[in-house]
């Protein structure tokens, strides 16, 4: 009787456990009709608020045709002059959008605060401002890459993406970690690679990336700071980046910022 007992408890929580499962997988599965293709592609975006360095390469962009995303914070700092060239940059045909009101890490912040005054001070407070200043902001990239199942599932509310953070592992090739590949299956939660100088990241690994997303038409995501050749944790310079976009021509990798992959 024992024995059966036992039996019966674990089937209980096997049943339990797939049910929770098949309720987040039918979760994350778009409530929207994403209808692109699958294709080879890379999505680059550029956190905070490097204003200057990222208008500085527009000729950059423009020359290899990339569409970059910029995900913005302390949007209430930002001057008369970078909101113009942030109004330029969205012109050539970039993203502008949210990286939250004031860089807080989510998880954090939610843990002594609770979700509702996250949602209220970092995510509605972000979203306006930007409208405000004449962006339509859509997509939302995590400060620290800092997230959770429950926060996601309120984001998901506000943006049709989300992304969180991907970092070089030890022992492990890029194009291995599958979380930075996105197969246009309706996923909605992202996960970038970060290339900046600080990351370890060299243009060898770029390239087994590339080398993946061309042959599964899946399209890599990646994420940097500061353009500059400064050689600080958070940035890469123009060099690294053209390095980066010759090699998306060479695996014939169309560039797409976050709301193009699935608009």
């Amino acid at each position: 009787m024992k024995v059966k007992h036992i039996l019966l408890g674990l089937l209980t929580i096997v049943i339990l456990a797939v049910a929770a499962w098949a309720i987040y997988t039918s979760f994350f599965k778009t409530n929207y009709k994403f209808t692109k293709p699958a294709q080879a592609a890379f999505v680059i975006s550029f956190d905070d608020q490097y204003v200057a360095d990222w208008y500085a390469q527009r000729e950059l962009f423009s020359r290899y045709n990339v569409r970059a995303t910029f995900f913005i914070t302390n949007t209430d700092s930002l001057t008369s002059t970078e909101v113009g060239m942030l109004k330029t940059l969205a012109n050539d045909g970039h993203e502008i959008a949210s990286h939250g009101a004031k860089h807080v890490n989510a998880t954090n912040y939610v843990e002594e605060n609770g979700l509702d005054a996250y949602i209220q001070h970092e995510v509605v407070s972000s979203i306006n401002t930007l409208q405000e200043l004449g962006f339509a902001p859509v997509t939302f990239a995590y400060p620290y890459g800092a997230n959770s199942r429950t926060i996601d599932q309120e984001l998901l509310k506000y943006f049709y993406l989300l992304r969180g953070d991907s970092w070089k592992v030890q022992g492990k090739d890029i194009n291995e970690l599958d979380k930075i590949f996105y197969s246009y299956d309706g996923k909605r939660v992202l996960n970038g690679l970060g290339i900046d100088y600080g990351s370890g990241v060299t243009i060898q690994d770029i390239e087994k990336a590339f080398s993946r997303a061309s042959k599964q038409k899946e399209a890599v995501i990646l994420y940097a700071h500061a353009i500059n050749n400064n050689a600080d944790t958070y940035s890469i310079s123009p060099a690294m980046l053209e390095a980066i976009f010759k090699a998306a021509q060479k695996h014939k990798l169309v560039s797409q910022n976050f709301k193009t992959i699935v608009l």
